[in-house]
């Protein structure tokens, strides 16, 4: 399939799914990869230049949950709730568990060179409490809460099945969705990603009716120019940005959540544009399918713990640094990182007995 032709709606093979998943992966890690995130500046320029540096990839998240509810409307069409939960928490959670023991290891393991290096107690005077901050850590802090969120959302979206392909219930999900977006403003309740576990249940619906009327959705994409899908990438783009300058003035400290109204359309706007005009053939080649768990799953440990083995030795460091450092270092981090994760998760994918620890 050449670039510029979305997949026809005949084929359940649906190959734009390989393209879109690819490059959203991409921005996901991308995002985690960039030393800007949770810092703040007094200066206007160097807040400009972080929400650029941070906003281009922000359409990842969401496009992902569009396409798994794409994929979930699929296999409705084989599975009952009850197989495709009990098949989905079997592919999912064990490689997910897999690897956050293999994350609290390494995280001990470091800890253990600082004691014998620097006499650093932490872990040995309070081993239980040092696990415990960590667990908490990686489950919350890190790329493993999207897995839990995913499945919340998954999970709560199939218990009222017999509604799924109503739009009340998908209205209802909206307003859910868009609760998150006006409590940045308000704070009824805190902000943080771990609250907003209803924010992404509509975009798996979305993706549900998504496949259920892709035929006419080919058709509606079929008729986008190039200049008008990029036009719209581009104002929504610079509306989200200037949400989030907007955020900061008001002294909010998350301005860059993903649920913000203006990413919300920024990201749909990605989607259309990816699924028109970005279907490349070489990546199908790299075959996302078999990967891109497993670069979610393996990304974020090699930026806690594999970077500082890199950098450390090189006296890099982030603290009191210029924002236009930073914003380069988002993206060296992420050129080592990116190939790593997905050369690891290909050979592993490669093995009889480990590739299930990839998903696959």
């Amino acid at each position: 399939m050449s670039a510029g032709s979305p997949n026809k709606p005949t084929t359940n093979n649906y190959k734009f799914i390989d393209s879109i998943r690819f490059i959203s992966m991409m921005c996901i890690v991308m995002e985690h990869s960039s030393p800007l995130l949770g810092l703040r500046f007094p200066n206007f320029k160097d807040q400009m230049v972080q929400t650029l540096a941070l906003q281009f990839e922000k359409s990842g998240t969401i496009i992902f949950f569009i396409l798994a509810g794409f994929l979930i409307g699929d296999k409705f069409m084989v599975y009952s709730t009850k197989t495709y939960l009990s098949r989905r928490l079997k592919t999912t959670f064990k490689p997910w568990l897999f690897w956050l023991i293999i994350f609290l290891s390494l995280l001990c393991i470091d800890q253990f060179v600082r004691f014998f290096k620097f006499g650093n107690r932490e872990m040995i005077d309070h081993p239980v409490l040092f696990l415990l901050e960590k667990l908490d850590f990686i489950v919350t802090q890190t790329s493993f809460w999207f897995i839990i969120n995913f499945m919340f959302c998954i999970t709560f979206l199939l218990l009222f099945r017999k509604y799924l392909y109503t739009i009340t219930y998908g209205i209802i999900l909206a307003l859910l969705s868009l609760f998150y977006s006006v409590n940045l403003y308000f704070e009824w309740i805190p902000t943080t990603h771990t609250i907003a576990l209803f924010g992404f249940i509509f975009y798996l619906w979305l993706g549900v009716m998504l496949h259920k009327y892709f035929q006419s959705f080919c058709s509606w994409a079929e008729k986008q120019s190039f200049g008008l899908s990029a036009a719209a990438v581009l104002i929504t783009f610079a509306l989200a940005c200037m949400e989030s300058l907007h955020l900061i003035k008001l002294g909010s400290m998350d301005a860059f959540n993903t649920l913000r109204l203006t990413n919300i359309i920024f990201s749909l706007a990605c989607f259309v544009f990816l699924f028109k005009f970005c279907n490349f053939d070489w990546i199908e080649d790299l075959n996302p399918r078999a990967t891109t768990f497993g670069i979610h799953l393996i990304h974020h440990i090699l930026i806690i713990v594999g970077i500082p083995l890199i950098y450390k030795p090189l006296h890099i460091g982030f603290t009191d640094k210029p924002v236009l450092y930073l914003a380069a270092f988002q993206f060296i981090t992420f050129i080592i990182i990116y190939p790593t994760s997905y050369l690891t998760a290909y050979l592993i994918g490669k093995s009889k007995n480990w590739k299930w620890t990839v998903g696959q």
